[in-house]
């Protein structure tokens, strides 16, 4: 007999899902990550994607729109778009004359890389904003005193302190990227201190 669990408070007993839920649940899961954290590829276009990921044989239009309960139109233009990104593929399938896709299985990876890239290029960008400012900040600096001295050398230890964690950041970057050891210590320190 198998196990069964039930929550305290109720006789309910609760069952696992079955397979189709899961996968349901996989699939809308993703389109929420898709369009909340990635920004690569809109809701439904995430939940398209990971439909195809997870299916062992290629789906036409008719059968991802019935299988997300969407319309034909969505599903055409999202997968449409994820054919462009390169996520998606047209194949064909023998005796039918509709046209099938299928997941580019490598799309985690690229999608990782290019995560990683975004964060990168953000690190860059802020080290030369903040560096610009550091230069702003030392010319309008010359000559004050008083309380405005005082504000204008808090203003430079806040940029100090901006600058170290990017550059703690981008040598975790620099090391990633060239295969090194990371050490993580840096961004903690960075992030703590």
């Amino acid at each position: 007999m198998p196990l069964q669990l039930i929550s305290k408070g109720s006789s309910k007993k609760k069952t696992a899902k079955n397979l189709p839920e899961v996968r349901d649940s996989l699939i809308e899961s993703a389109g929420k990550i898709s369009a909340n954290m990635l920004g690569m590829v809109s809701r439904v276009g995430g939940q398209i994607y990971s439909l195809l990921f997870l299916s062992r044989n290629p789906l036409s239009l008719d059968q991802i729109s019935e299988q997300l309960r969407l319309s034909k139109g969505n599903i055409s233009v999202n997968v449409r778009m994820l054919e462009e990104a390169g996520l998606v593929r047209k194949v064909w399938v023998k005796g039918d004359r509709r046209d099938f896709y299928e997941a580019h299985r490598d799309y985690p990876r690229k999608l990782l890389k290019e995560f990683f890239d975004r964060v990168r290029k953000g690190i860059e960008d802020s080290t030369r904003v903040i560096n610009r400012c550091q230069t702003e900040l030392e010319e309008a600096s010359a000559g004050l005193k008083g309380e405005e001295a005082e504000d204008a050398l808090f203003m430079k230890l806040q940029l100090e302190l901006l600058l170290a964690f990017y550059g703690a950041a981008s040598r975790i970057f620099d090391d990633f990227y060239q295969g090194r050891e990371v050490d993580t210590d840096l961004l903690r320190k960075a992030i703590l201190e």
